[in-house]
């Protein structure tokens, strides 16, 4: 999703290198990711291999998805290897938020996480810059996405209902918006945005 305008259309912990090679035996706990487990031990050495290259090019949310696949994996050792790795990613996402100072600094940041597909936590950010600027028709329109992609249609309606209410031009947008073109024809999300029509189809 690209950042629109209101209006305007147009603590890192120190960390060893555990190699793969070296991990193969111990204890069985699990990560709290929903990532597949690894099928096999090929596969979970090639998950973690795969997540610690991700790691040092600084792709913290990828390895951590790599290495919470590769903690469900048979091998035990390596899982535990994988979930202190998992740990570490964690502490360098949070390190890499960004001081949010303004609606629109929230804004910006919750199109980032739209566009990684982190939909609850872009929603929070949302709904706290409309705390501060509950006339942001963009801030609305950008959480009517939110809860499309989290099934909810009917508060996706919501949303954009009111999005169009501050700046009419939001309807023509989410029509031709190929964020919203997966859901354009869902009800009553199709219903709002057919709406008023002119006669060429706008």
């Amino acid at each position: 999703m690209a950042a629109r305008k209101s209006s305007d259309r147009t603590k890192a912990a120190p960390e060893t290198e555990p190699s793969a090679a070296a991990v193969s035996a111990g204890d069985d706990g699990r990560s709290r990711a929903s990532a597949p487990a690894a099928s096999d031990a090929t596969e979970q050495t090639r998950l973690f291999e795969e997540g610690i290259r991700l790691f040092h090019a600084q792709q913290f949310l990828e390895a951590r998805a790599r290495f919470e696949a590769a903690a469900r994996g048979p091998l035990a050792e390596m899982a535990h290897a994988a979930r202190q790795r998992a740990l570490m990613c964690e502490q360098r996402l949070v390190q890499q938020e960004p001081v949010l100072r303004t609606a629109e600094d929230r804004y910006n940041y919750a199109v980032l996480l739209l566009n990684q597909r982190r939909w609850q936590e872009a929603e929070a950010h949302l709904r706290k810059a409309l705390e501060e600027n509950p006339r942001g028709d963009h801030l609305y329109y950008a959480l009517a996405l939110c809860r499309c992609w989290l099934g909810d249609m009917v508060g996706a309606f919501q949303c954009m209902q009111r999005a169009i209410e501050l700046q009419p031009n939001n309807r023509i947008a989410a029509r031709n918006d190929p964020d919203f073109a997966p859901f354009v024809n869902q009800s009553p999300l199709a219903e709002l945005l057919r709406a008023e029509r002119n006669p060429a189809g706008e």
